[in-house]
């Protein structure tokens, strides 16, 4: 079978196109993108073809561009909104097969375009998830990329079903962080405290902390079985580590430091006391950093859940839980991505409050994920 390349058109390739069009096409749809700014060599091509642009070429899906993605700049930018199925999405155009530009609504979500502008930090100094536009627009519960990808291969088949799209899985991916989590209210010093508490447990091989540690192994390890599927366990501090899995992110310094450390994957986009999906999408993505307009080998692995987002009293209420969950979940499922949850040592242990966590951890395997050659459907 010969696969086809969509070719896509556009007047100035800059990199902030090419990255998001990799991203979308390659990485999230699973297909092939070429690209051509020579109008000569796109209307001869008898490729399947599209065009990003601020008027078509001719009778191609043609998707009218914004300036987000033609500049070099970090600053302010102004858009409008527009409604599109039953949400509002921004960067609306007119006189394009979709009424909003994609792309660049893609970009500004994944980029964390936002977070580089001066804004009011929370209590420790971390991006508030109620000032992101996705929480404005009421779209952080859903990976929107993603969703708007589906929508954008519909439209690619109808006009080319000979375009091909490698099959993807739904993935579930367990994070458990074998150290304590960090309250937002313990601040600078409590944490700075904490820290090194857990520095000295490590160094002297605390065997009440080996006992606790190898339960909590045991049991995640014992109730993922029956489901085929395996936790990803960081521990801390250690020179091998190559990820990060704990903790929030300030951008781009946080990347930054990875990078020169070495990092190749991280593990904490997300919000660490509210679900949802801070970069928009389901789909690990590589870092896109915004001061150099350069693609990095820095793979960020989205976080939708966070144990922080439960209940800080001494009841965790499993039902109204599972159903918050639940709604994230099938959306991933939907869109064949991926699901990345992080537990911390300190909600898992065997005693107190943890063992109402251990019952929401189990019922949540129960309810979302289906056993292997089980023909009940889904």
């Amino acid at each position: 079978m010969v696969i086809m390349k969509l070719l896509a058109y556009v007047p100035i390739l800059t990199p902030r196109i090419r990255y998001i069009f990799n991203f979308i096409f390659n990485d999230v749809l699973k297909t092939q993108i070429g690209f051509s700014s020579n109008l000569a060599e796109f209307k001869a091509s008898t490729l399947p073809k599209i065009s990003y642009a601020d008027q078509p070429v001719g009778d191609e899906l043609f998707f009218k561009n914004t300036d987000l993605l033609l500049s070099h700049a970090i600053v302010k930018t102004s858009f409008k909104t527009t409604a599109f199925g039953d949400t509002i999405v921004p960067f609306a155009v007119t006189g394009s097969t979709l009424p909003f530009d994609l792309f660049a609504a893609s970009f500004y979500f994944i980029s964390r375009y936002e977070e580089y502008l001066p804004f009011h930090p929370d209590a420790d100094g971390h991006y508030p998830p109620e000032y992101s536009l996705q929480s404005k627009l009421k779209l952080l519960q859903i990976p929107v990329i993603d969703a708007w990808a589906l929508i954008l291969k519909n439209i690619l088949l109808k006009k080319h079903p000979n375009l091909f799209f490698e099959k993807k899985n739904f993935d579930f991916i367990p994070l458990i962080c074998m150290y304590p989590g960090t309250s937002s209210s313990d601040g600078l010093f409590k944490t700075t405290v904490n820290l090194l508490r857990k520095v000295t447990a490590v160094l002297r091989k605390d065997k009440t902390e080996d006992r606790k540690a190898k339960d909590i192994q045991a049991f995640v390890n014992g109730v993922h079985e029956p489901y085929r599927i395996k936790a990803r366990f960081f521990f801390k501090p250690s020179q091998d580590e190559d990820h990060e899995c704990d903790g929030q992110i300030n951008l781009p310094q946080s990347y930054l430091q990875l990078l020169k450390a070495g990092t190749v994957n991280d593990y904490r986009m997300g919000y660490k006391h509210t679900t949802g999906f801070r970069a928009g999408t389901c789909t690990p993505f590589p870092w896109y950093d915004l001061q150099l307009e350069k693609t990095t080998h820095l793979i960020v692995h989205p976080v939708a859940i966070n144990d922080g987002s439960l209940s800080n009293d001494k009841h965790i209420r499993i039902v109204p839980t599972l159903a918050q969950w639940k709604n994230i979940v099938d959306t991933v499922k939907l869109l064949e991505g991926k699901l990345h949850m992080t537990w911390h040592q300190d909600t898992l242990i065997n005693s107190g409050k943890g063992r109402t966590a251990r019952k929401l951890y189990t019922e949540m395997l129960s309810n979302f994920l289906s056993l292997p050659n089980d023909i009940r459907p889904q």
